[in-house]
């Protein structure tokens, strides 16, 4: 599969930390947040190809690229959403050219683990979307209205009634592409600059198309907007590290 990784935000809520450094590269215990991402999409034999689309302060995620991923040659793709200040979903549209086989989209600024990332990116037979059924949702998380048979209906904030969380993951499978195009190219007529890419999984279940949910709530992830959740994902990560090392000394004793 292909992975498309959205990079191109301000992450104004990170206040300074954002001044001069795009999200992608603010330091998470002391490593940039990107590089919790791109080494386990690219350890993986699943990933033929991580296109990362950067938008705000480029020029510093792509030396930060260059300086670190370029032996990766031909499976690191980066390109830059030159319309960043509007929504996502205009940083997903820099990535569609680019797009020849099944593709999974997700956020720079998500931190999984490698166990959680080896769940991920798993085949998959049809459309889907990674969701929370049980986690409470803050009122600016996207919300996941299902139908009886558990596919998606409507996503966005604002819904009073909904089913699920989501959780930022979505998988297309390769016949979907054309589809999946057409109904991004819609979502953008219609709400311009207010558009984000979760928009376009509405539009194409009006469609008919049948868009799965994976339930995602025994797995370990970390969501980093505000400095709030950069120190809380900072704690966990440590605590994460130091259990995975002792972990290995039991292992190897």
């Amino acid at each position: 599969m292909q992975v498309v990784l959205l990079a191109a935000g301000m992450g104004l809520r990170l206040g300074h930390l954002t001044r001069a450094l795009p999200k992608a590269l603010i330091r998470l215990n002391g490593k940039p947040l990107i590089d919790y991402t791109l080494p386990r999409l690219l350890a993986n034999k699943r990933v033929e190809e991580v296109i990362v689309v950067g938008g705000f302060e480029h020029g510093n995620l792509e030396r930060h690229l260059d300086e670190n991923y370029s032996l990766f040659g031909d499976r690191l793709r980066l390109v830059e959403n030159r319309a960043f200040t509007r929504g996502n979903l205009y940083t997903m549209e820099a990535a569609l050219p680019y797009l020849s086989s099944s593709f999974l989209v997700c956020n720079v600024d998500h931190v999984f683990s490698e166990k959680t990332w080896a769940f991920i990116l798993q085949e998959r037979p049809e459309p889907a979307i990674f969701c929370d059924f049980l986690r409470s949702l803050a009122e600016d998380e996207m919300k996941v209205l299902l139908d009886a048979d558990k596919r998606v209906v409507d996503m966005a904030k604002t819904l009073q009634s909904y089913d699920a969380g989501y959780v930022g993951l979505t998988y297309m499978t390769a016949d979907k592409i054309e589809l999946y195009r057409e109904a991004l190219a819609e979502t953008a007529s219609a709400r311009g600059d207010k558009a984000v890419v979760e928009n376009v999984l509405p539009v194409m279940a009006a469609q008919g198309e049948a868009i799965r949910v994976i339930p995602f709530d025994k797995n370990v992830w970390y969501e980093v907007d505000t400095r709030e959740d950069l120190a809380k994902a900072e704690a966990a990560l440590r605590a994460l590290e130091a259990e995975e090392a002792a972990d290995a000394a039991l292992r190897f004793s």
